[in-house]
């Protein structure tokens, strides 16, 4: 079967796509770089794209959704640890055919190849409280607590919400404090990975919020 295999990590690439080739693939690409891929794509014509796009841009989705636009289409397996905003979303509408977990054997990544190649839609390693995390967090913030959520994320003080928002220092600690016990974390710090693993926002956007006084 002819693969392409783009993962951040070059290393990760290298050993991926030897270990795909002993198993009889025909690994037609490798690279770090998703523009690459899409770059590349239309002339090599690989029947299953091996993704982790986890920061920066294009996301794993956006290459998804450029691939989806090829004749013939190639089917898409995200092979990740940490699956961002609208992954799942994507998943459910086929865009990303297989969602594999890193900390699965490879015997599970080399099954899903196949079965998405076939046609299936296939998730691994994953429970399923983690795919329903996502929304129910976006459905439990209100809009204001999301802006009030993305501003923390930024690393913004309290007084620099307040004046961004139009509302008082008090306003923004109540939602800072709501945005605290719907994510279940105890102080600003722990806002931006709870954020992140619930696909509230993407890891290249993420700031420390470690030592912030409001």
């Amino acid at each position: 079967m002819r693969l392409a295999v783009c993962d951040e990590q070059w290393l990760f690439v290298s050993v991926l796509a030897a270990a795909l080739a002993q198993h009889g693939h025909q690994t037609v690409l490798t690279t770090d770089e998703p523009s690459v891929l899409l770059d590349q794509a239309a002339d090599i014509r690989p029947e299953v794209c091996v993704l982790d796009i986890t920061t920066g841009s294009p996301s794993a989705v956006e290459v998804a959704e450029h691939l989806a636009e090829l004749e013939p289409r190639p089917a898409v397996v995200l092979l990740t640890d940490s699956c961002q905003e609208g992954v799942w979303e994507a998943h459910e509408r086929g865009l990303l055919q297989g969602v594999v977990n890193k900390s699965c054997a490879f015997p599970v990544l080399m099954a899903t190849i196949d079965r998405v190649a076939a046609g299936d839609r296939v998730s691994e390693g994953w429970q399923q409280a983690e795919r329903r995390l996502h929304q129910g967090v976006v459905d439990a913030l209100t809009s204001r607590e999301l802006e009030v959520l993305r501003l923390v994320v930024r690393g913004h003080s309290t007084q620099m919400m307040a004046d961004q928002l139009g509302v008082s220092r008090h306003t923004i600690r109540t939602h800072v404090q709501q945005v605290l016990r719907k994510l279940g974390v105890h102080g600003r710090g722990k806002v931006a990975r709870a954020a992140a693993a619930a696909g509230l926002v993407d890891v290249a956007t993420l700031s420390s919020t470690e030592g912030m006084q409001g």
